[in-house]
C-alpha cells in the first residue's frame, strides 16, 4: 500500500486511547481517599499497531490482548517499545469490554500489599497478549507520574480505546 493511501486511512479511522490512573489511599478508619486522577495519552507501539492490523485484516494468528502490566522504568514511551523493562507485575484484565459502540475498556487494580507492589515507584504500564514476560506483543504503553503504594493502598488503571468517531 502506498504512503498516501496509508495516510488517508489513518485520517479516516482514528484510533485514540487514553489511560486513567487513579490512586486510592487507605485511611485509619478503613475508608479510602482518592488522589486526583491522571489522564495520559496512550502510545501504540509499532508491534501493537501491527498486531491490531493482523487481528482485523486476516485470520488472527496472534493472541488477544488480555493482560496489563505495571513497571518501574520511567523511560519515555516510544513506538519501538516491546516490553516494560521495569515490569514488576502482570495480571489478566479485571474488566475487558466494549462500553459503547466503538470504545473498548480495560481495567486492572493493584493493591500495594496484596500484589507485592508496596513501596515500589510505579511509573509505567502496558497491555500484552501473553500472561508472562516471554515473547508477548505490547499493544499499548504509557508512562505516568510516580505512584508509591502503601500496603493497603490501591492503584486502578483504565485504558479507553476509541476506534473511529461517531460524528
Amino acid at each position: 500500500m502506498n504512503q498516501e493511501r496509508t495516510q488517508e486511512i489513518e485520517q479516516n479511522v482514528p484510533i485514540r486511547s487514553t489511560w486513567i490512573i487513579e490512586v486510592f489511599r487507605a485511611q485509619p478508619d478503613g475508608s479510602y481517599v482518592p488522589e486526583p486522577r491522571q489522564f495520559r495519552p496512550n502510545l501504540w507501539p509499532s508491534a501493537g499497531s501491527g498486531w491490531l492490523a493482523n487481528r482485523i485484516g486476516v485470520v488472527p494468528t496472534n493472541s488477544a490482548m488480555l493482560y496489563m502490566a505495571v513497571g518501574t522504568t520511567s523511560t519515555a514511551a516510544a513506538v519501538g517499545n516491546t516490553t516494560l523493562t521495569g515490569e514488576v507485575s502482570r495480571k489478566a484484565f479485571a474488566v475487558n469490554n466494549v462500553i459503547s459502540t466503538n470504545v473498548w475498556q480495560t481495567v486492572n487494580t493493584w493493591g500495594g500489599g496484596a500484589d507485592s507492589v508496596a513501596s515500589v515507584s510505579l511509573v509505567e504500564a502496558g497491555t500484552f497478549n501473553h500472561a508472562g514476560s516471554g515473547q508477548p506483543t505490547m499493544g499499548n504503553r504509557v508512562t505516568f507520574a510516580a505512584v508509591v503504594l502503601a500496603n493497603s493502598d490501591f492503584l486502578n488503571l483504565t485504558l479507553l480505546t476509541e476506534v473511529g468517531t461517531r460524528s
